[in-house]
């Protein structure tokens, strides 16, 4: 059983006056602004503490670890969902979910029209848990995409801070509840920002061969292991890393001064990962992405692959993500 500061939960609780004084779930909705009427989790286990998204199927927005921030947000926050395309609502937070049947750029199949890396992060969850164990603060929700006499998915998502570890476990499971298999797609878009990123971050891939998108990605590709200094202008870079098959894998980001995110995930699963790298003032972000299918470039790049795989009636798929603090140089 994990510990609160250095003390076990019995322990916590012949001291403090409730245990929500060191680890709690607080649910709200927003009041004001472009996401008026949104709700958020607030997850704190001792020195974390998560922002969950339910309106965005309870994806991860902002995280602290000892009141650092860890994750970028971009200026456009969190508005309600369906209100912009993705490029006028992608607030960014630790984790963005793209899918659940397309990520990438725009694409049109049988399925139907995508847009730009799916629907999953303007669709509302569920909640069917929130609360505090003796080991762990743990939430959890269902998500369904799904069109009339098209594919039904359905996605059970639980988000678990183990106490004492430093630690956000998320876990997928995605169910085919149609009639007919479905060839699903999920990248999740970790973005991390500063302080965490900055002149000098770096990342450490478990890649065994790193490859540039297109010709402004080609232009860093020598240098993609390490973020550069931020300029007034500077296009975004994106670099596919292609990964050892069927095994634990782990990717980390860490600055200069220790403080940095471990990602593992399991190639299996998530057999692609790609970087997201922006260096530019106001918009200093990397983003880390573990995914189902080793490209970027779309569902119809996908197909023509043969990138997808089927998920038959009934049948389901097992995804997810542990997400570890780093401090000086190591997992806390």
């Amino acid at each position: 059983m994990g510990e609160l500061y250095g003390s076990t939960v019995d322990e916590v609780r012949r001291r403090a006056g409730s245990l929500a004084q060191v680890a709690s779930v607080e649910a709200s909705v927003r009041s004001d602004g472009p996401d008026a009427g949104t709700r958020r989790l607030r997850l704190i286990a001792g020195e974390l503490e998560v922002e969950l998204l339910p309106d965005r199927g309870l994806d991860i927005g902002q995280v602290r670890h000892r009141g650092v921030p860890l994750a970028w947000v971009s200026p456009t926050g969190w508005p309600r969902p369906g209100a912009a395309g993705f490029g006028a609502s992608f607030g960014g937070g630790l984790v963005t979910t793209c899918g659940l049947l397309s990520f990438g750029p725009p694409s049109t199949d049988a399925e139907g029209e995508h847009p730009q890396h799916g629907r999953y992060s303007g669709l509302a969850a569920s909640v069917t848990r929130a609360e505090v164990t003796d080991d762990a603060v743990v939430a959890e929700a269902t998500v369904v995409e799904a069109t009339v006499l098209g594919a039904h998915l359905e996605l059970r998502r639980r988000v678990r801070l183990p106490f004492g570890a430093g630690r956000i476990e998320l876990r997928d499971e995605i169910v085919n509840r149609g009639s007919r298999a479905v060839e699903p797609m999920v990248l999740y878009h970790v973005n991390l920002g500063w302080p965490v990123v900055d002149e000098g971050s770096v990342l450490r891939s478990p890649a065994e061969r790193v490859r540039a998108r297109d010709a402004d990605a080609e232009a860093g590709l020598a240098s993609w292991a390490e973020f550069p200094a931020p300029v007034a202008h500077y296009p975004e870079q994106v670099f596919a890393h292609d990964l050892p098959t069927d095994r634990r894998v782990h990717a980390e980001v860490v600055s200069r001064s220790g403080l940095g995110i471990r990602i593992s995930f399991d190639t299996a699963m998530l057999p692609g990962m790609f970087q997201w790298r922006v260096a530019q003032e106001g918009a200093v972000v990397l983003g880390v992405e573990p995914a189902t299918a080793a490209t970027i470039l779309g569902r119809a790049d996908a197909r023509a692959a043969g990138l997808l795989r089927a998920l038959g009636p009934g049948a389901a798929w097992e995804l997810g993500l542990d997400i570890d603090v780093i401090r000086d140089g190591s997992v806390t």
